[in-house]
């Protein structure tokens, strides 16, 4: 069986920094994740730390997701 781990893989600045951009602009997580071509369940994740008034997500060196 192949590990999960292996599977996932790290989004990167530029993505992340997109979904802050797009949350700015009033955008909500499902559309964020359609037009940043990322998994809604990330993107979500993403929406409610931006909502937190936390962001240092959006320039970590990867998040695994």
């Amino acid at each position: 069986m192949e590990n999960v781990k292996a599977l996932r893989q790290r989004i990167p600045n530029e993505k992340r920094q997109e979904c802050l951009k797009l949350f700015e602009q009033g955008y909500g997580y499902k559309k964020t994740a359609q037009l940043a071509g990322l998994n809604t369940y990330t993107v979500r994740e993403y929406k409610r730390r931006f909502a937190a008034g936390d962001n240092s997500w959006a320039y970590r060196g990867g998040m695994t997701v």
